[in-house]
């Protein structure tokens, strides 16, 4: 097939060129003609046909005589061909004149390697190409061959193979006309390849500098893991994730060298992708100025995807949260989980950062036109949050670091020893009221003993009885029994060993 596609070309580039020659020879043929007063019916010998119409002539010529005729008109050709070559001698000088300006002028507008190279260049965009070349190869998301030459400066015609891990956007005239996926195809005069994208999946790491909520400067790690948007919305609005289309362009080339070569590099079997998440990620370029010296840095749809939203949504998310919360497991003896533990807060603290990171970096590259860069997030993954060094005018570090950790775990260790303070006295204030509350109830057991005693003595008082010493024992031995039997009621537990002493008392007084 690639050999038939040239072939073809070929042909249409020498018939183009002879027709050019044939008609030059024809406009001086025509020119010596009339220049030499030539009337062709008298040169025929048909004069008495003059004032006939073409038609009418060639009914009254019987065949015989018109292949003597034919004989006189290509013997007629011939004699007026030298002259006709020279007439038109001109006309292929300026032709070739002109040829040579076209390729001068291509030359100095292109900045050629030499006058051969500008030559090839209009030869093929003229007629076609007679070979497969020149050709370029694209893949790992990148030109490998033929970057930087004429055919990567200006466009075709040209050969283009595309790996299975890239696609290319291709412009003519300053217009994005197409996307060419991986294959095996060519680009049409003056088309050339304006960007490559690498389907292949992105893993970046960078280091996002960012303020706590108190102010204090921090560094924090984060590798994202993204690729070329290959999701597309049902007119239902659902999402659904393509899958790899197999191109038949390698199988259909008759050219086993190159069938071979194409199945090596797998181009049949593309990475799946959306030709509009290409188009946006090929234009989603981003040119940085740095200021003072305005020097302009250009970052393609992988940084705009990095520095442009990842590196502004994780700022954000860390000043909502303080340098104690984000540090607790970093700093020497603070936080530091038990043997075989975790930090519960430390942990969570984390996984809330990068799950909350997570979602609002999907919700940035959601499928469909809302997606401004065509980049899917596929992983996040948060590393380490450190305090970041600050640097004087000399670019030498202050070592805020290590005075902010020690700062850090100095207010750790007050706050420690001040949540200590309060517990002790806590525990020293609840130890008084309940020594009060114990000297209270048994100031108010003994009260209620003797009330009890003086009640039972002033009872037998008014009953005109003897108070025997015993009596009085007695009563006394009674009140202490109550309040051994409702120590709940009475505030005052009796030990065992008095509620012991005081039974055998109670018998020998009874005796």
């Amino acid at each position: 097939m690639l050999r038939k596609k040239l072939r073809d070309q070929y042909s249409n580039r020498l018939f183009v060129l002879l027709a050019t020659i044939a008609l030059a020879l024809v406009v001086g043929w025509l020119v010596e003609y009339h220049h030499r007063g030539i009337v062709l019916l008298d040169y025929l010998d048909l004069s008495d046909l003059k004032g006939r119409s073409l038609l009418e002539i060639m009914l009254l010529i019987d065949p015989m005589r018109s292949m003597g005729l034919l004989f006189k008109i290509v013997g007629l050709i011939i004699r007026l061909l030298p002259a006709a070559i020279y007439n038109s001698l001109p006309v292929l000088l300026a032709l070739g004149g002109l040829w040579w300006l076209a390729v001068r002028f291509i030359s100095t507008l292109y900045d050629t390697q030499d006058a051969k190279e500008a030559h090839q260049f209009l030869n093929r965009n003229t007629f076609g190409m007679t070979a497969p070349s020149p050709v370029m190869i694209v893949k790992e998301g990148h030109i490998s061959v033929g970057s930087g030459s004429l055919y990567d400066r200006v466009g075709g015609r040209g050969l283009l193979v595309v790996y299975n891990d890239s696609a290319a956007v291709v412009e003519k005239g300053g217009r994005l006309v197409r996307v060419v996926g991986p294959s095996l195809s060519f680009l049409k005069p003056f088309e050339r390849l304006w960007e490559v994208i690498d389907l292949r999946p992105q893993h970046w790491k960078i280091s996002v500098g960012a303020m706590t909520k108190e102010g204090i400067p921090i560094s924090c790690d984060v590798a994202v893991t993204f690729k070329i948007d290959d999701r597309i919305l049902t007119p239902e609005g659902d999402e659904r994730v393509i899958s790899p289309i197999r191109d038949k362009t390698a199988d259909e080339i008759t050219d086993k060298d190159l069938v071979e070569k194409l199945k090596k590099a797998g181009i049949s079997t593309p990475l799946p992708y959306t030709e509009e998440a290409v188009l946006k990620a090929a234009t989603s370029i981003w040119v940085r100025i740095r200021n003072p010296q305005h020097q302009e840095q250009v970052r393609r749809w992988t940084g705009r995807v990095m520095f442009g939203v990842v590196e502004g949504t994780l700022r954000s998310i860390l000043a909502n949260y303080a340098l104690n919360d984000l540090l607790r497991s970093t700093v020497p003896g603070v936080g530091a989980p038990p043997e075989g533990g975790r930090i519960e807060g430390e942990q969570t603290t984390r996984e809330k950062i990068q799950a909350l990171l997570e979602e609002k970096l999907k919700a940035a590259f959601p499928p469909g036109d809302d997606n401004a860069i065509g980049a899917k997030i596929v992983r996040v993954e948060l590393g380490e949050i450190r305090v970041r060094d600050v640097q004087d005018e000399q670019g030498k570090p202050l070592g805020i670091p290590d005075l902010v950790n020690a700062q850090l775990l100095e207010a750790w260790h007050a706050e420690k020893a001040l949540k200590v303070s309060e517990t002790q006295r806590r525990e020293e204030a609840e130890l008084t009221r309940l020594d009060a509350a114990q000297e209270y109830a048994q100031a108010l057991a003994q009260a209620e003993m003797v009330l009890n005693v003086t009640e039972a003595l002033r009872a037998a008082l008014n009953r005109g009885e003897d108070i025997q010493p015993y009596f009085v024992v007695t009563q006394f031995v009674e009140a202490m029994r109550l309040m051994a039997q409702e120590p709940q009621q009475r505030g005052q537990r009796v030990p065992r060993e008095v509620a012991i002493t005081l039974d055998e008392l109670e018998k020998r007084f009874r005796r």
